[in-house]
């Protein structure tokens, strides 16, 4: 009762001045006999539905690997919480991350104590916030709490998304600012961006919480890819392969540049180029007149093919007979069809902004915000320098091994991991 007033009354207060009382608060001693110490995951909204976006592919990715390869001294338990229920262990293995109605129903509440590790990997915006009690209860208990932060856009662009969300997302943040000890985020530019909120916005100081940053993996296989190619996706791979065809990875939303590209296409089109723009990704949020355009336009199923739902199986094989990858995003956490399309060897066509500068750096190419025709006419140009110069490109990518390896340290598990960075070079995180 005493923990639950005490977070109602940081939710009031002015963020430092929360953080600055809940870091002051007791922590209890551990209870002999509780070994080995935990590894508390999140995956509040995987275990109920996988909508395979990216954050859903980063938590297949990173949670298998450490239910089969559980750092030394640590006990992996999957955890999960629902709006009106704590969280508790969650009925899933490493090669099952869902679970029914009656077995979320049935799951045990998870207990913390002094050295356990409570980790943010999925997005659970809409549910952490509620559970500031249980999350106030294990600091006191001497719990580290670390989260993923994939980005924070819908506090910077408000416009491109709807207002339930912003609004989520900043109770979100804030819980995070007050409870966090790590904040381990998928790129330089987010860790910056989210720096620049938390002292601007929170009045937090540079060294109030640890920031740190991880690469993202490249290798779909390694994150339970799911299954599905039919008999009219094999005839479709074929025709790909006998035109230029461009592919674009990534839920329909206001800040990925469809409706630009597509604008880029139609100018092609019309200008008698025969290419395929073909792209894989889910209906989103706000771009109800761009989906319209997409099933009502005349090049649909001729020129332009739309697979609003694609397996992973399917994913790979268009990543593999594609001519190149186009992304237009205006701003990205971090860009994991960048990734996967050089693990795939592919070239790389995509909008010039700060992410995919650190990402790759130079080993693609980039093109500026524009009309529609400039942004043509370098989609003509590069396909162009493609048909001409057959590039082998190196298929150097980071492995999802590689980020569970540089995330464990950040955590607090004792360690030091070397691998290669996003462009290949190598990269060791010390603790």
């Amino acid at each position: 009762m005493i923990r639950h007033i005490s977070a109602l009354i940081f939710a009031q207060l002015p963020v430092s001045v929360s953080r600055a009382l809940v870091s002051k608060s007791g922590r209890v001693v551990r209870e002999k006999g509780h070994k080995p110490k935990q590894l508390l995951v999140d995956v509040s909204e995987v275990i109920k539905h996988d909508a395979r976006t990216g954050i859903q592919r980063v938590v297949r990715g990173i949670l298998p690997h450490l239910m089969e390869n559980p750092p030394a001294g640590y006990e992996v338990r999957p955890v999960f919480a629902e709006r009106n229920r704590e969280y508790r262990y969650a009925p899933i293995t490493s090669t099952c991350l869902q679970a029914g109605v009656q077995e979320r129903r049935d799951a045990e509440p998870a207990t913390a104590d002094f050295g356990d590790i409570f980790l943010g990997l999925d997005l659970a915006a809409h549910l952490l916030p509620r559970h500031q009690d249980q999350l106030y209860g294990w600091k006191r208990r001497g719990v580290r709490l670390c989260f993923l932060v994939y980005d924070i856009l819908p506090l910077l662009h408000p416009h491109w998304f709807n207002p339930k969300r912003r609004k989520t997302f900043d109770r979100w943040l804030r819980t995070l600012a007050i409870y966090g000890d790590d904040l381990i985020c998928i790129s330089e530019t987010v860790k910056g961006d989210l720096q620049a909120w938390l002292s601007s916005r929170y009045g937090l100081s540079k060294d109030a919480l640890r920031l740190r940053t991880i690469p993202l993996g490249a290798d779909i296989d390694a994150t339970m890819p799911s299954t599905g190619l039919e008999p009219h996706h094999q005839a479709f791979l074929v025709k790909m392969e006998e035109v230029p065809s461009v592919l674009m990875v990534g839920t329909l939303e206001p800040r990925k540049g469809y409706g630009h590209v597509l604008d880029a296409f139609e100018l092609l089109w019309q200008q008698g180029h025969d290419i395929n723009l073909v792209i894989a990704g889910r209906p989103g949020w706000k771009t109800e007149p761009l989906q319209q355009r997409l099933r009502s336009n005349a090049e649909l199923n001729r020129r332009l093919f739309w697979f609003d739902d694609a397996s992973d199986e399917l994913l790979k094989a268009l990543y593999g007979v594609a001519t190149g990858v186009l992304l237009a995003s205006e701003a990205e956490g971090f860009g994991l069809p960048l990734v996967e399309a050089m693990h795939y060897g592919k070239p790389v066509l995509a909008r010039d902004i700060p992410v995919f500068r650190e990402v790759v750096d130079n080993a693609i190419t980039y093109f500026k915000s524009g009309q529609s025709e400039s942004l043509a006419k370098t989609i003509h140009t590069w396909l162009g320098a493609l048909s001409i110069n057959k590039l082998d490109l190196p298929r150097t990518s980071p492995t999802w091994s590689c980020t569970v390896k540089l995330l464990l340290p950040y955590c607090g598990i004792d360690g030091t991991a070397t691998c290669s960075n996003r462009n290949g070079n190598p990269k060791t995180s010390d603790l």
